[in-house]
Protein backbone atom coordinates (compact mmCIF):
# COMPACT_ATOMS: atom_id res chain seq x y z
CA UNK A 1 0.00 0.00 0.00
CA UNK A 2 1.20 3.93 -0.95
CA UNK A 3 -0.28 6.53 0.88
CA UNK A 4 -1.62 9.43 -0.41
CA UNK A 5 -1.04 12.59 1.11
CA UNK A 6 -2.28 14.80 -0.95
CA UNK A 7 -6.11 14.72 -0.06
CA UNK A 8 -5.73 12.07 2.37
CA UNK A 9 -6.90 9.42 -0.32
CA UNK A 10 -5.53 5.78 0.09
CA UNK A 11 -5.32 4.19 -3.16
CA UNK A 12 -5.53 0.46 -3.64
CA UNK A 13 -2.79 -2.19 -3.99
CA UNK A 14 -3.08 -2.80 -7.79
CA UNK A 15 -2.59 0.65 -8.67
CA UNK A 16 -0.29 1.69 -6.35
CA UNK A 17 1.76 -0.87 -6.99
CA UNK A 18 1.87 -0.98 -11.02
CA UNK A 19 5.65 0.02 -10.41
CA UNK A 20 7.55 -1.84 -8.06
CA UNK A 21 10.48 -0.05 -6.42
CA UNK A 22 12.68 -2.48 -8.23
CA UNK A 23 11.42 -1.18 -11.17
CA UNK A 24 13.99 0.17 -13.88
CA UNK A 25 13.83 4.14 -13.78
CA UNK A 26 14.03 4.24 -17.54
CA UNK A 27 12.43 7.10 -19.02
CA UNK A 28 9.83 5.00 -20.63
CA UNK A 29 9.14 3.45 -17.28
CA UNK A 30 8.32 6.88 -15.55
CA UNK A 31 6.70 8.08 -18.28
CA UNK A 32 4.52 4.98 -18.37
CA UNK A 33 3.96 5.19 -14.78
CA UNK A 34 2.86 9.26 -15.22
CA UNK A 35 0.11 8.52 -17.49
CA UNK A 36 -1.47 5.47 -16.07
CA UNK A 37 -1.35 6.49 -12.39
CA UNK A 38 -5.15 8.58 -11.42
CA UNK A 39 -2.47 10.62 -9.58
CA UNK A 40 0.62 10.45 -8.20
CA UNK A 41 2.55 12.55 -5.23
CA UNK A 42 6.24 12.56 -4.12
CA UNK A 43 6.22 10.16 -1.87
CA UNK A 44 5.00 7.07 -4.64
CA UNK A 45 7.83 8.76 -6.84
CA UNK A 46 10.59 8.57 -4.27
CA UNK A 47 8.92 4.71 -3.68
CA UNK A 48 8.39 3.85 -7.28
CA UNK A 49 11.89 4.85 -8.50
CA UNK A 50 14.31 5.94 -5.70
CA UNK A 51 17.42 5.66 -8.55
CA UNK A 52 15.76 8.35 -10.49
CA UNK A 53 15.82 10.78 -7.45
CA UNK A 54 19.73 10.97 -7.61
CA UNK A 55 20.43 10.50 -10.78
CA UNK A 56 21.89 13.13 -13.45
CA UNK A 57 18.42 14.42 -14.99
CA UNK A 58 18.50 17.12 -16.95
CA UNK A 59 17.65 14.58 -20.43
CA UNK A 60 16.51 12.41 -18.62
CA UNK A 61 13.70 14.73 -17.25
CA UNK A 62 12.92 16.11 -20.78
CA UNK A 63 12.86 12.19 -22.10
CA UNK A 64 10.61 12.00 -19.73
CA UNK A 65 7.86 14.74 -20.23
CA UNK A 66 8.03 14.30 -24.20
CA UNK A 67 7.28 11.00 -23.80
CA UNK A 68 4.07 12.02 -21.86
CA UNK A 69 3.82 15.07 -24.63
CA UNK A 70 3.30 12.30 -27.50
CA UNK A 71 0.88 10.60 -25.81
CA UNK A 72 -2.71 11.68 -27.95
CA UNK A 73 -5.36 13.09 -27.07
CA UNK A 74 -7.91 10.08 -27.64
CA UNK A 75 -5.60 8.61 -25.25
CA UNK A 76 -7.34 6.76 -22.42
CA UNK A 77 -5.50 8.73 -20.51
CA UNK A 78 -7.26 12.41 -19.26
CA UNK A 79 -4.65 15.36 -20.75
CA UNK A 80 -5.39 16.80 -17.40
CA UNK A 81 -4.33 13.70 -15.38
CA UNK A 82 -1.14 13.25 -17.34
CA UNK A 83 -0.65 17.14 -16.94
CA UNK A 84 -1.00 17.04 -13.45
CA UNK A 85 1.34 14.25 -12.81
CA UNK A 86 3.94 15.60 -15.66
CA UNK A 87 4.02 19.03 -12.97
CA UNK A 88 4.22 16.68 -9.59
CA UNK A 89 7.76 14.92 -11.45
CA UNK A 90 8.75 18.12 -12.53
CA UNK A 91 9.16 19.52 -9.29
CA UNK A 92 10.03 16.28 -7.51
CA UNK A 93 12.76 16.00 -9.69
CA UNK A 94 14.03 19.19 -9.74
CA UNK A 95 13.69 18.76 -5.49
CA UNK A 96 15.76 15.63 -5.27
CA UNK A 97 18.40 16.08 -7.67
CA UNK A 98 21.92 17.49 -6.70
CA UNK A 99 22.88 18.35 -10.23
CA UNK A 100 21.65 22.01 -12.07
CA UNK A 101 18.19 23.03 -12.44
CA UNK A 102 15.76 22.23 -15.04
CA UNK A 103 16.92 23.01 -18.01
CA UNK A 104 15.16 25.18 -20.73
CA UNK A 105 13.47 22.11 -22.79
CA UNK A 106 12.07 20.70 -19.54
CA UNK A 107 10.00 23.59 -18.83
CA UNK A 108 8.69 24.38 -22.40
CA UNK A 109 7.52 20.98 -22.95
CA UNK A 110 5.46 20.73 -19.42
CA UNK A 111 3.85 24.37 -20.48
CA UNK A 112 2.71 22.64 -23.80
CA UNK A 113 1.22 19.36 -21.29
CA UNK A 114 -0.36 21.96 -19.40
CA UNK A 115 -1.70 24.28 -21.72
CA UNK A 116 -3.09 21.05 -23.67
CA UNK A 117 -4.66 20.31 -20.64
CA UNK A 118 -6.25 23.93 -20.36
CA UNK A 119 -4.53 24.26 -16.75
CA UNK A 120 -3.80 27.80 -17.91
CA UNK A 121 -3.01 29.51 -14.78
CA UNK A 122 -0.74 26.67 -13.83
CA UNK A 123 0.97 27.00 -17.43
CA UNK A 124 1.23 30.88 -17.40
CA UNK A 125 3.05 30.88 -13.82
CA UNK A 126 5.72 28.29 -15.23
CA UNK A 127 6.09 30.03 -18.49
CA UNK A 128 6.60 33.33 -16.79
CA UNK A 129 8.99 31.64 -14.36
CA UNK A 130 11.18 30.22 -17.67
CA UNK A 131 11.21 33.33 -19.10
CA UNK A 132 12.90 35.32 -15.80
CA UNK A 133 15.31 32.02 -15.71
CA UNK A 134 16.75 32.80 -19.08
CA UNK A 135 15.86 36.07 -19.15
CA UNK A 136 19.94 36.49 -19.56
CA UNK A 137 19.25 34.86 -23.27
CA UNK A 138 18.42 36.46 -26.32
CA UNK A 139 14.56 36.15 -26.79
CA UNK A 140 15.27 34.09 -30.13
CA UNK A 141 16.70 30.96 -28.23
CA UNK A 142 14.13 30.81 -26.13
CA UNK A 143 11.67 31.14 -29.16
CA UNK A 144 13.61 28.37 -31.05
CA UNK A 145 13.49 25.89 -27.80
CA UNK A 146 9.36 26.67 -27.34
CA UNK A 147 8.35 26.35 -30.44
CA UNK A 148 10.82 23.05 -30.62
CA UNK A 149 9.18 21.93 -27.88
CA UNK A 150 5.94 22.19 -29.37
CA UNK A 151 6.95 20.69 -32.77
CA UNK A 152 8.60 17.42 -31.13
CA UNK A 153 5.08 16.93 -29.73
CA UNK A 154 3.90 15.86 -32.58
CA UNK A 155 0.06 15.54 -33.37
CA UNK A 156 -0.79 15.72 -29.93
CA UNK A 157 0.20 19.06 -29.50
CA UNK A 158 -2.06 22.27 -29.57
CA UNK A 159 -1.29 25.93 -30.50
CA UNK A 160 -3.04 27.11 -27.01
CA UNK A 161 0.63 27.39 -25.99
CA UNK A 162 2.03 28.92 -27.98
CA UNK A 163 -0.34 32.23 -27.83
CA UNK A 164 -0.08 31.48 -24.29
CA UNK A 165 3.69 32.30 -24.61
CA UNK A 166 2.78 36.07 -26.16
CA UNK A 167 0.79 36.51 -22.96
CA UNK A 168 3.25 35.68 -21.07
CA UNK A 169 5.92 38.14 -22.13
CA UNK A 170 3.05 40.73 -22.38
CA UNK A 171 2.38 39.68 -18.94
CA UNK A 172 6.05 40.37 -17.73
CA UNK A 173 5.79 44.04 -19.43
CA UNK A 174 8.07 43.10 -22.21
CA UNK A 175 6.31 44.02 -25.12
CA UNK A 176 9.39 43.95 -27.66
CA UNK A 177 9.85 40.65 -26.77
CA UNK A 178 6.20 39.85 -26.75
CA UNK A 179 6.34 41.25 -30.47
CA UNK A 180 9.08 39.35 -31.61
CA UNK A 181 7.16 35.76 -30.41
CA UNK A 182 4.40 37.05 -32.58
CA UNK A 183 6.28 37.57 -35.40
CA UNK A 184 8.37 34.26 -34.99
CA UNK A 185 5.04 32.71 -34.90
CA UNK A 186 3.27 34.37 -37.72
CA UNK A 187 6.66 33.35 -40.00
CA UNK A 188 6.04 29.53 -38.77
CA UNK A 189 2.39 29.74 -39.81
CA UNK A 190 0.88 30.44 -36.37
CA UNK A 191 -1.02 33.31 -35.91
CA UNK A 192 -1.24 34.75 -32.50
CA UNK A 193 -4.92 34.94 -31.07
CA UNK A 194 -6.96 38.47 -30.91
CA UNK A 195 -6.50 37.97 -26.91
CA UNK A 196 -2.52 37.77 -27.24
CA UNK A 197 -2.38 41.25 -29.59
CA UNK A 198 -4.31 43.01 -27.29
CA UNK A 199 -2.16 42.15 -24.13
CA UNK A 200 0.87 43.05 -26.16
CA UNK A 201 -0.75 46.20 -26.75
CA UNK A 202 -1.78 46.68 -22.86
CA UNK A 203 1.83 45.89 -22.14
CA UNK A 204 3.23 48.67 -24.95
CA UNK A 205 1.05 51.49 -23.82
CA UNK A 206 2.92 52.94 -20.91
CA UNK A 207 5.66 54.32 -23.50
CA UNK A 208 6.46 51.83 -26.02
CA UNK A 209 4.30 53.56 -28.96
CA UNK A 210 5.82 52.50 -31.84
CA UNK A 211 5.43 48.43 -31.08
CA UNK A 212 1.88 49.13 -30.50
CA UNK A 213 2.09 50.50 -33.91
CA UNK A 214 4.09 47.59 -34.90
CA UNK A 215 1.68 44.83 -33.06
CA UNK A 216 -1.76 46.70 -34.70
CA UNK A 217 -0.17 46.69 -37.81
CA UNK A 218 1.03 42.86 -37.99
CA UNK A 219 -2.23 41.84 -36.48
CA UNK A 220 -4.27 43.96 -39.13
CA UNK A 221 -1.95 42.12 -41.99
CA UNK A 222 -2.66 38.31 -40.30
CA UNK A 223 -6.70 39.72 -40.76
CA UNK A 224 -6.60 39.56 -37.14
CA UNK A 225 -9.29 41.89 -36.61
CA UNK A 226 -9.81 44.77 -33.82
CA UNK A 227 -12.91 43.87 -31.35
CA UNK A 228 -13.27 46.95 -29.12
CA UNK A 229 -10.86 46.05 -26.57
CA UNK A 230 -8.03 46.32 -29.57
CA UNK A 231 -9.38 49.79 -30.60
CA UNK A 232 -9.68 51.42 -26.94
CA UNK A 233 -5.99 50.07 -26.70
CA UNK A 234 -4.78 52.17 -30.33
CA UNK A 235 -7.21 54.95 -29.39
CA UNK A 236 -5.21 55.39 -26.21
CA UNK A 237 -2.09 55.28 -27.85
CA UNK A 238 -2.63 58.52 -30.16
CA UNK A 239 -4.27 60.27 -27.03
CA UNK A 240 -1.26 59.52 -25.73
CA UNK A 241 0.86 60.84 -27.81
CA UNK A 242 -1.14 64.10 -28.80
CA UNK A 243 -2.66 62.88 -32.20
CA UNK A 244 -5.92 61.76 -30.87
CA UNK A 245 -8.08 64.81 -31.39
CA UNK A 246 -6.09 65.61 -34.78
CA UNK A 247 -6.74 62.46 -36.37
CA UNK A 248 -10.05 62.33 -35.97
CA UNK A 249 -10.30 65.78 -37.15
CA UNK A 250 -8.65 64.76 -40.55
CA UNK A 251 -11.22 62.11 -40.45
CA UNK A 252 -14.02 64.41 -40.29
CA UNK A 253 -12.40 66.61 -42.61
CA UNK A 254 -12.15 63.57 -45.45
CA UNK A 255 -15.61 61.76 -44.89
CA UNK A 256 -17.70 64.96 -43.86
CA UNK A 257 -18.54 63.72 -40.62
CA UNK A 258 -17.67 62.16 -37.46
CA UNK A 259 -16.48 58.79 -37.95
CA UNK A 260 -16.06 55.55 -35.67
CA UNK A 261 -13.07 55.20 -32.93
CA UNK A 262 -12.49 51.98 -35.01
CA UNK A 263 -11.86 54.18 -38.41
CA UNK A 264 -9.92 56.53 -36.57
CA UNK A 265 -7.41 54.02 -35.39
CA UNK A 266 -7.04 52.36 -38.23
CA UNK A 267 -6.36 55.44 -40.49
CA UNK A 268 -3.94 56.40 -37.43
CA UNK A 269 -2.15 52.96 -38.56
CA UNK A 270 -2.26 53.98 -42.17
CA UNK A 271 -0.70 57.31 -41.18
CA UNK A 272 1.82 55.94 -39.61
CA UNK A 273 2.85 53.44 -41.91
CA UNK A 274 3.52 56.10 -44.45
CA UNK A 275 5.69 58.16 -41.65
CA UNK A 276 7.73 55.36 -41.60
CA UNK A 277 7.89 55.83 -45.40
CA UNK A 278 6.57 52.19 -46.54
CA UNK A 279 3.91 53.74 -48.98
CA UNK A 280 3.26 50.13 -50.63
CA UNK A 281 2.49 48.63 -47.33
CA UNK A 282 0.52 51.23 -46.29
CA UNK A 283 -1.81 51.18 -49.62
CA UNK A 284 -1.83 47.51 -48.96
CA UNK A 285 -3.08 47.38 -45.82
CA UNK A 286 -5.49 50.55 -47.07
CA UNK A 287 -7.03 48.10 -49.84
CA UNK A 288 -7.36 45.08 -47.66
CA UNK A 289 -9.57 47.73 -45.10
CA UNK A 290 -11.04 48.07 -48.34
CA UNK A 291 -12.35 44.82 -48.71
CA UNK A 292 -13.21 44.52 -45.06
CA UNK A 293 -14.98 47.43 -44.54
CA UNK A 294 -13.36 48.77 -42.12
CA UNK A 295 -12.58 52.30 -43.66
CA UNK A 296 -15.18 53.71 -45.90
CA UNK A 297 -14.29 54.52 -49.63
CA UNK A 298 -13.78 58.18 -49.62
CA UNK A 299 -11.14 58.05 -47.02
CA UNK A 300 -9.49 54.98 -48.26
CA UNK A 301 -9.01 56.56 -51.74
CA UNK A 302 -8.29 59.94 -50.28
CA UNK A 303 -5.34 58.62 -47.97
CA UNK A 304 -3.93 56.76 -51.03
CA UNK A 305 -3.67 59.89 -52.77
CA UNK A 306 -2.26 61.60 -50.11
CA UNK A 307 0.18 58.81 -49.86
CA UNK A 308 1.56 59.48 -53.58
CA UNK A 309 1.94 62.98 -52.77
CA UNK A 310 3.89 62.57 -50.08
CA UNK A 311 6.83 61.09 -51.90
CA UNK A 312 6.65 62.76 -54.88
CA UNK A 313 4.62 60.54 -57.19
CA UNK A 314 1.99 63.10 -59.01
CA UNK A 315 1.24 60.85 -61.97
CA UNK A 316 0.22 58.20 -59.49
CA UNK A 317 -1.44 60.36 -57.24
CA UNK A 318 -3.88 61.95 -60.17
CA UNK A 319 -4.64 58.33 -61.33
CA UNK A 320 -6.43 57.57 -58.13
CA UNK A 321 -7.79 60.48 -58.12
CA UNK A 322 -9.41 59.65 -61.21
CA UNK A 323 -10.58 56.53 -59.94
CA UNK A 324 -11.95 58.10 -56.62
CA UNK A 325 -13.87 60.11 -58.49
CA UNK A 326 -15.07 57.58 -61.23
CA UNK A 327 -16.06 55.34 -58.16
CA UNK A 328 -18.64 58.13 -56.73
CA UNK A 329 -16.36 59.39 -54.24
CA UNK A 330 -16.68 63.10 -53.30
CA UNK A 331 -14.07 65.31 -53.53
CA UNK A 332 -12.87 66.95 -49.91
CA UNK A 333 -10.92 69.40 -48.56
CA UNK A 334 -8.45 66.90 -47.38
CA UNK A 335 -7.62 65.26 -50.71
CA UNK A 336 -7.50 68.75 -52.52
CA UNK A 337 -4.75 69.91 -50.32
CA UNK A 338 -2.57 66.80 -50.95
CA UNK A 339 -2.39 67.76 -54.42
CA UNK A 340 -2.23 71.42 -54.01
CA UNK A 341 1.02 70.40 -51.50
CA UNK A 342 2.53 67.94 -54.15
CA UNK A 343 2.14 70.38 -57.06
CA UNK A 344 3.77 73.16 -54.98
CA UNK A 345 6.55 70.81 -53.52
CA UNK A 346 7.06 70.32 -57.09
CA UNK A 347 7.39 73.69 -57.89
CA UNK A 348 4.07 74.29 -59.68
CA UNK A 349 2.62 76.66 -57.75
CA UNK A 350 0.57 77.66 -60.64
CA UNK A 351 -1.01 74.67 -60.42
CA UNK A 352 -1.36 74.45 -57.09
CA UNK A 353 -3.38 77.82 -57.25
CA UNK A 354 -5.73 76.12 -60.14
CA UNK A 355 -6.59 73.67 -57.53
CA UNK A 356 -7.73 76.10 -55.27
CA UNK A 357 -9.83 77.62 -57.27
CA UNK A 358 -11.41 74.49 -58.51
CA UNK A 359 -11.38 73.24 -54.47
CA UNK A 360 -13.29 77.12 -53.69
CA UNK A 361 -15.55 76.19 -56.85
CA UNK A 362 -17.22 73.08 -54.80
CA UNK A 363 -17.67 75.30 -51.52
CA UNK A 364 -15.08 73.43 -49.82
CA UNK A 365 -13.08 75.23 -47.46
CA UNK A 366 -9.43 75.72 -47.18
CA UNK A 367 -7.56 74.93 -44.16
CA UNK A 368 -4.44 75.81 -42.32
CA UNK A 369 -2.35 73.13 -44.10
CA UNK A 370 -4.01 74.16 -47.38
CA UNK A 371 -2.66 78.02 -47.01
CA UNK A 372 0.09 77.01 -45.75
CA UNK A 373 1.56 74.78 -49.12
CA UNK A 374 0.32 77.94 -51.15
CA UNK A 375 2.32 80.83 -48.43
CA UNK A 376 5.36 78.56 -47.97
CA UNK A 377 4.95 78.12 -52.43
CA UNK A 378 4.63 81.09 -53.44
CA UNK A 379 7.81 83.27 -51.56
CA UNK A 380 9.77 80.26 -52.62
CA UNK A 381 8.95 80.75 -55.99
CA UNK A 382 9.44 84.58 -55.68
CA UNK A 383 5.84 85.53 -55.42
CA UNK A 384 6.06 87.17 -52.79
CA UNK A 385 2.56 89.64 -53.40
CA UNK A 386 0.53 86.25 -54.08
CA UNK A 387 2.33 84.67 -50.63
CA UNK A 388 1.48 87.66 -48.87
CA UNK A 389 -2.38 87.61 -49.73
CA UNK A 390 -2.82 83.96 -48.87
CA UNK A 391 -1.07 84.74 -45.50
CA UNK A 392 -2.93 88.01 -44.88
CA UNK A 393 -6.15 85.70 -45.83
CA UNK A 394 -5.11 82.78 -43.26
CA UNK A 395 -4.82 84.83 -40.36
CA UNK A 396 -7.95 86.50 -41.52
CA UNK A 397 -9.76 83.10 -41.14
CA UNK A 398 -7.88 82.61 -37.54
CA UNK A 399 -5.92 79.91 -38.79
CA UNK A 400 -2.27 79.37 -38.01
CA UNK A 401 0.07 76.61 -39.04
CA UNK A 402 1.57 74.16 -36.42
CA UNK A 403 5.03 74.64 -35.40
CA UNK A 404 6.63 72.78 -38.64
CA UNK A 405 4.99 74.41 -41.02
CA UNK A 406 5.27 77.62 -38.99
CA UNK A 407 8.71 77.29 -39.31
CA UNK A 408 8.95 76.31 -43.07
CA UNK A 409 6.43 79.73 -43.34
CA UNK A 410 9.34 81.36 -41.54
CA UNK A 411 11.85 80.59 -43.29
CA UNK A 412 9.96 81.59 -46.82
CA UNK A 413 9.02 84.95 -45.22
CA UNK A 414 12.71 85.80 -44.07
CA UNK A 415 14.04 84.63 -46.86
CA UNK A 416 12.18 86.89 -48.78
CA UNK A 417 13.20 89.92 -46.16
CA UNK A 418 9.16 89.62 -45.32
CA UNK A 419 10.55 89.74 -41.74
CA UNK A 420 7.86 92.29 -40.01
CA UNK A 421 4.98 89.08 -41.30
CA UNK A 422 7.19 87.00 -40.15
CA UNK A 423 6.71 88.46 -36.59
CA UNK A 424 3.02 88.71 -36.79
CA UNK A 425 2.99 84.97 -37.56
CA UNK A 426 4.63 84.16 -34.49
CA UNK A 427 2.31 86.69 -32.86
CA UNK A 428 -0.47 85.11 -34.34
CA UNK A 429 0.95 81.21 -33.05
CA UNK A 430 1.81 82.97 -29.47
CA UNK A 431 -1.92 84.08 -28.94
CA UNK A 432 -3.57 81.20 -30.34
CA UNK A 433 -1.59 79.04 -27.73
CA UNK A 434 1.30 77.74 -29.39
CA UNK A 435 4.81 77.56 -28.07
CA UNK A 436 7.47 78.64 -30.63
CA UNK A 437 10.84 76.65 -29.88
CA UNK A 438 14.12 77.60 -30.87
CA UNK A 439 14.24 77.00 -34.69
CA UNK A 440 11.21 79.35 -34.71
CA UNK A 441 13.60 82.37 -33.27
CA UNK A 442 16.52 81.32 -34.97
CA UNK A 443 14.63 81.90 -38.36
CA UNK A 444 13.23 84.81 -37.00
CA UNK A 445 17.18 85.96 -35.92
CA UNK A 446 18.18 85.02 -39.71
CA UNK A 447 15.14 87.52 -41.23
CA UNK A 448 16.69 90.03 -39.08
CA UNK A 449 20.28 89.64 -40.15
CA UNK A 450 19.20 89.56 -43.52
CA UNK A 451 17.71 93.31 -43.57
CA UNK A 452 20.34 94.70 -41.43
CA UNK A 453 18.15 94.75 -38.03
CA UNK A 454 20.51 94.40 -35.34
CA UNK A 455 17.86 95.46 -32.60
CA UNK A 456 15.47 93.04 -33.92
CA UNK A 457 17.87 90.31 -33.26
CA UNK A 458 19.07 91.79 -29.56
CA UNK A 459 15.06 91.99 -29.10
CA UNK A 460 14.65 88.05 -30.12
CA UNK A 461 17.52 87.17 -27.70
CA UNK A 462 15.59 89.07 -24.93
CA UNK A 463 12.35 87.10 -25.49
CA UNK A 464 14.30 83.94 -25.95
CA UNK A 465 15.68 84.57 -22.40
CA UNK A 466 12.35 84.97 -20.96
CA UNK A 467 11.00 81.80 -22.20
CA UNK A 468 14.16 79.84 -21.20
CA UNK A 469 15.29 79.25 -24.75
CA UNK A 470 18.73 80.44 -24.84
CA UNK A 471 20.66 77.71 -23.19
CA UNK A 472 22.41 76.44 -26.16
CA UNK A 473 25.28 76.82 -28.04
CA UNK A 474 23.42 76.74 -31.20
CA UNK A 475 21.86 79.64 -29.96
CA UNK A 476 24.23 82.09 -29.32
CA UNK A 477 25.61 80.78 -32.20
CA UNK A 478 22.97 82.08 -34.61
CA UNK A 479 22.38 85.38 -32.44
CA UNK A 480 26.60 85.70 -33.53
CA UNK A 481 26.55 85.33 -36.94
CA UNK A 482 23.26 87.32 -37.43
CA UNK A 483 25.04 90.58 -35.39
CA UNK A 484 27.83 90.28 -37.24
CA UNK A 485 26.03 89.83 -40.79
CA UNK A 486 24.29 93.22 -39.44
CA UNK A 487 27.82 94.48 -39.17
CA UNK A 488 27.83 94.85 -35.30
CA UNK A 489 30.55 92.27 -33.93
CA UNK A 490 31.13 94.92 -30.86
CA UNK A 491 27.39 93.54 -30.10
CA UNK A 492 27.86 90.31 -31.26
CA UNK A 493 31.30 89.77 -28.88
CA UNK A 494 29.37 91.06 -25.73
CA UNK A 495 27.56 86.91 -25.76
CA UNK A 496 30.91 85.55 -25.05
CA UNK A 497 30.81 86.62 -21.64
CA UNK A 498 26.93 85.55 -21.77
CA UNK A 499 28.22 81.82 -22.71
CA UNK A 500 30.92 82.09 -20.27
CA UNK A 501 28.33 83.28 -17.47
CA UNK A 502 25.78 80.31 -18.78
CA UNK A 503 28.46 77.84 -18.47
CA UNK A 504 28.55 77.12 -22.12
CA UNK A 505 31.33 75.88 -24.20
CA UNK A 506 32.57 78.53 -27.08
CA UNK A 507 33.06 76.85 -30.35
CA UNK A 508 35.45 77.98 -32.92
CA UNK A 509 32.62 78.71 -35.24
CA UNK A 510 31.53 81.65 -33.25
CA UNK A 511 35.21 83.22 -32.72
CA UNK A 512 35.73 82.00 -36.88
CA UNK A 513 32.56 84.60 -36.92
CA UNK A 514 33.82 87.14 -35.36
CA UNK A 515 37.26 87.46 -36.25
CA UNK A 516 36.03 87.47 -39.95
CA UNK A 517 33.47 90.29 -38.67
CA UNK A 518 36.60 92.60 -37.42
CA UNK A 519 38.40 92.31 -40.36
CA UNK A 520 35.60 92.76 -42.79
CA UNK A 521 35.56 95.99 -40.81
CA UNK A 522 38.55 97.12 -40.93
CA UNK A 523 39.43 96.78 -37.18
CA UNK A 524 42.55 94.47 -37.24
CA UNK A 525 43.27 95.21 -33.86
CA UNK A 526 40.32 93.93 -32.24
CA UNK A 527 40.32 90.98 -34.96
CA UNK A 528 44.04 89.74 -33.13
CA UNK A 529 42.60 89.90 -29.24
CA UNK A 530 40.01 88.15 -30.19
CA UNK A 531 42.21 85.64 -32.20
CA UNK A 532 44.74 85.51 -29.20
CA UNK A 533 42.17 85.31 -26.39
CA UNK A 534 41.07 82.23 -28.65
CA UNK A 535 44.51 80.11 -28.85
CA UNK A 536 45.11 81.29 -25.27
CA UNK A 537 42.31 80.40 -23.28
CA UNK A 538 40.73 77.28 -25.44
CA UNK A 539 43.75 75.44 -26.44
CA UNK A 540 41.34 72.92 -28.51
CA UNK A 541 39.70 75.76 -30.40
CA UNK A 542 41.71 76.99 -33.84
CA UNK A 543 40.62 79.09 -36.62
CA UNK A 544 39.69 77.91 -40.21
CA UNK A 545 42.02 78.39 -42.74
CA UNK A 546 39.93 80.72 -44.45
CA UNK A 547 39.47 82.80 -41.49
CA UNK A 548 43.27 83.13 -40.50
CA UNK A 549 44.78 83.49 -44.09
CA UNK A 550 41.94 86.62 -43.88
CA UNK A 551 43.88 87.80 -40.62
CA UNK A 552 46.71 87.27 -42.07
CA UNK A 553 46.06 89.54 -44.60
CA UNK A 554 44.97 92.05 -43.24
CA UNK A 555 47.97 92.33 -40.51
CA UNK A 556 50.31 92.70 -43.48
CA UNK A 557 47.59 95.36 -44.98
CA UNK A 558 47.48 97.69 -41.42
CA UNK A 559 51.54 97.11 -41.76
CA UNK A 560 51.89 98.09 -45.30
CA UNK A 561 49.72 101.42 -44.71
CA UNK A 562 51.60 102.10 -41.59
CA UNK A 563 54.82 101.68 -42.67
CA UNK A 564 54.44 102.53 -46.76
CA UNK A 565 58.34 102.30 -46.92
CA UNK A 566 59.39 99.56 -45.82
Amino acid sequence: MVAWRHGGAVASRGAASAVSASTPATPQHISHYLAHTPRVTWEALSASFPSAATAEHDGHVDAVLLSLARIPNSSSSSAETIAKNARSFFHWSAANSSSSPHSLRSYCLLVHLLSRAALIPHASVLLQSAITRHSSSPASHFLDAFFAAYEDSGTAATTRGLHLLVHAYAELRLPEEALEACRYLALRGVTPSLSAFNAVLHAAQPGRFRVAWEVFELMTLKRVYANQATVELVIGVLRREGALARTAALVERIHGKKCSPGIVAHVALALWIFEEGRTDQGILLLRRMLQRNIVFDDIAYSLIVHAYCHIGELESAHEQWDDMVRRGCHPNAFVYTCLIGAHYRGGSVSEAIQFLQEMLSKKLKPYDATYSHLITGCFKQERAEEGSEYFDKMLHEGLVPDIGTCNDILEALCGAGEVTKANKLVTAIIDKGIVPGRDTYCRLVDGYSKVGDAQGIVKIYYEMEHRGLNHCVEVFTCLVRGLCQCGNPKEAEKFLSVMERKSLVLTSDIYDTLISSYCEKGNTKRALLIYDKMITQYEKLIPSADTFMMLVRRVIKTKTLCCPNT
